[in-house]
């Protein structure tokens, strides 16, 4: 859900010309960019997940804090290969029309768009210690992890040299399919571009979740949507080493807003002097959920987030080394809270993600994920409250939830194959 909303919020601030940087000619960016999109479409076709991993998954989501309750359940690994280590293995692909989520003994090949794979490990480190690491990788096509960048930075600077109007009318003609697919819930509420005197742009772009616009199409999916999305509040503040803002996102009362300034399509700081972004940033981020009768959450997370560019490859990581400031309910002070400081000691909490392509073979777009976790009493209650939110994604709201996306992004591939014979007839750079 959060990969289709900020796509759409991305392209709903610029329009049909956005995607040519994803390849040499118009025509080449049509078959990158509606293979891409297509390649989300099929893996939200009607997953079916084999029977064991279907209990493996729920099991894995709600005993991720508490991780021994699960450990030497040998019904739901695929290889114990030591004493202190379990594994997971599955691999997905479309087949007799829909796509399937299989369970093996080992990981293979991607060999074409939408298939993936998937490597889960849960490692004891010692007394009630556990470490958790996830690898997944989708293929997505022939486009090359620089364009797939290339895009990035066209999404991010395509409102600088347009009017607001005419960026979100521009939108409406280039992809009318894609707007009414998502706009079953989701729209673009405001747009608003401030151009000053240095030359910079700041630009504000604010959506809107719309339960009573999702439940007439999806019911079970807005209930669930609504529940947690309508009571959250975060913020999200990434900034540079010296402290100077460059990006924000701010959500409550189901909107939320991202604010950026641009100098000549260059992304910059937000206030001050214009300095580009450097590669190497602090996102400071504020967190309050609430879940059954309990608010809780966090605020002062300090992560370091590293843009890394090695040719074939583009990655952006998280890394947690600092514990946050808790928000949890008054009763649990009592708890010790030492162990929550367990996933952000020594290497910390990490998460990357990538795309990567290589001569002859499909391109990946892929996560890896790492987080070190101690059972307590306190681990215990939010783990608790996981499973809660887990339990009420049933059958019904997953149903809603994989034809919301895959119908959304399947509008987004066929108006982007449109775009062609438009490109064809325009005079090429």
């Amino acid at each position: 859900m959060a990969v289709a909303l900020a796509l759409v919020v991305a392209i709903a601030t610029g329009c049909s010309d956005t995607l040519r940087p994803t390849g040499p000619t118009p025509e080449a960016a049509v078959d990158h960019s509606a293979s891409l999109f297509g390649a989300v479409a099929t893996r939200f076709d009607q997953p079916l997940f084999s029977a064991s991993y279907q209990t493996a998954r729920r099991e894995l989501a709600g005993s991720a804090l508490t991780p021994s309750k699960i450990f030497n359940d040998s019904s739901l690994w695929s290889e114990a290969p030591s004493a202190n280590t379990r594994w997971i293995f599955l691999t997905g692909s479309f087949a007799n029309g829909r796509y399937r989520l299989d369970e093996r003994r080992s990981t293979i090949a991607l060999a074409h768009p939408a298939d993936t794979r998937h490597e889960i490990a849960l490692q004891q480190l010692g007394p009630s210690v556990y470490r958790w690491t996830t690898h997944v990788d989708m293929a997505i096509g022939d486009i090359a992890a620089s364009d797939v960048t290339a895009l990035v930075h066209a999404l991010l600077r395509a409102p600088e040299a347009v009017d607001e109007r005419a960026a979100i009318a521009d939108f409406d003609a280039a992809f009318p399919r894609a707007r009414a697919a998502f706009g079953r819930g989701f729209s673009v509420d405001s747009l608003h571009v401030a151009h000053a005197a240095d030359g910079t742009a700041s630009v504000a772009l604010t959506l809107g979740y719309h339960p009573e616009l999702m439940r007439r199409s999806f019911p079970a999916l807005a209930d669930y949507v609504d529940k947690y999305l309508g009571p959250a509040k975060y913020r999200f503040v990434l900034s540079d080493r010296a402290g100077a803002r460059v990006f924000t996102m701010t959500g409550q009362n189901r909107e939320v807003t991202l604010r950026y300034r641009l100098l000549r399509g260059v992304p910059v700081a937000l206030t001050g002097a214009p300095r580009a972004w450097d590669d190497s940033l602090v996102l400071t981020s504020d967190l309050s959920l609430r879940v059954r009768l309990f608010t809780l959450g966090f605020h002062n997370l300090v992560t370091d987030f590293i843009i890394a560019d090695t040719g074939h490859t583009r990655s952006w990581t998280l890394n947690a080394r600092r514990e946050p400031d808790w928000d949890l309910p008054l009763f649990t002070e009592r708890l010790l809270r030492t162990p929550l400081r367990k996933p952000f000691e020594g290497p910390g909490a990490r998460m990357e993600f990538f795309v990567h392509d290589s001569a002859g073979t499909q391109t990946l777009f892929g996560h890896r994920i790492r987080l070190d976790v101690e059972e307590s009493a306190i681990s215990r209650f939010i783990g608790s409250l996981a499973a809660h939110a887990v339990g009420d994604l049933n059958p019904a709201v997953e149903a809603e939830e994989d034809r919301f996306l895959h119908e959304g992004f399947a509008a987004l591939a066929a108006d982007t194959r449109d775009l062609q014979s438009t490109w064809s007839r325009a005079p090429h750079d």
